[in-house]
């Protein structure tokens, strides 16, 4: 393992420059831009602190403990870019955009966000703000949030939330909702039914770095087309007959 690592790295280093040199003419929302943003605000960070857990999470403290967590990896490293490309191209432009993302750690992904949908209301949730609200500073001296702030609340993935997201969208229904959170079975699925009520018709749900989620989903969740590509899952709903 540490011999592919080392084999990786210089490769990830190409890349990386590669795709950071192409931001500025890169085509808005393509995988070229979206791998460069990423980049842009800190690119892939790990060993974060796990400070603070769903009281309803079942992973014993050692699973908690180790490792730490791990974010700013979606587009490059896991490679997800081009399906993100695909599935929010039909979104660009759009006014009365909602955008919620759950799991954000330390906000790169906000970052992001706002600027590719400048118009549209973003908003984080997380069981623990403090890596995010830690980060904005840093986020803002690279450019972040020039044009909105994003809207930073608190969540659990294992708790029934329909009633606290009611309260705060207050009627306005999610376009594109991105699960980057836990990443367990449970709390994937708790957190769906949480969110389904609040899913506008033409809403794109994405799930990330889980790769047999979509099973439980398909099972669960009849009223939605999955597609599935290694550990990225992409939820639209079936149109009627």
């Amino acid at each position: 393992m540490k011999i592919q690592q080392l084999v990786k790295q210089p490769l990830r280093f190409a890349q990386s420059k590669y795709y950071q040199h192409q931001l500025p003419n890169a085509e808005l929302g393509g995988k070229a831009w979206l791998i460069g943003s990423e980049l842009k605000y800190g690119g892939i960070q790990t060993g974060v602190p796990r400070i603070k857990v769903s009281p309803h999470d079942k992973r014993s403290k050692v699973q908690l403990q180790k490792g730490g967590m791990i974010g700013g990896d979606r587009m490059l490293h896991h490679g997800y870019a081009s399906m993100y490309a695909k599935y929010l191209k039909n979104y660009l432009g759009r006014d009365n955009l909602l955008l919620v993302e759950i799991g954000i750690l330390k906000g790169n992904g906000l970052a992001m966000w706002c600027d590719l949908f400048k118009s549209a209301r973003i908003m984080g949730f997380d069981i623990d703000l403090s890596h995010t609200l830690n980060n904005m500073d840093n986020l803002k001296a690279l450019g972040a949030f020039k044009s909105k702030q994003p809207e930073l609340n608190e969540f659990d993935q294992y708790a029934d939330n329909q009633a606290y997201l009611a309260s705060l969208l207050d009627g306005q229904k999610i376009n594109i909702c991105i699960d980057d959170g836990c990443h367990t079975d449970e709390a994937i699925l708790q957190t769906l039914h949480s969110v389904l009520p609040h899913l506008a018709d033409d809403a794109v749900y994405i799930i990330e770095d889980n790769r047999y989620a979509h099973i439980k989903i398909a099972e669960q969740f009849p009223m939605f087309e999955i597609a599935h590509k290694g550990q990225l899952t992409v939820l639209t709903f079936k149109k009627a007959n």
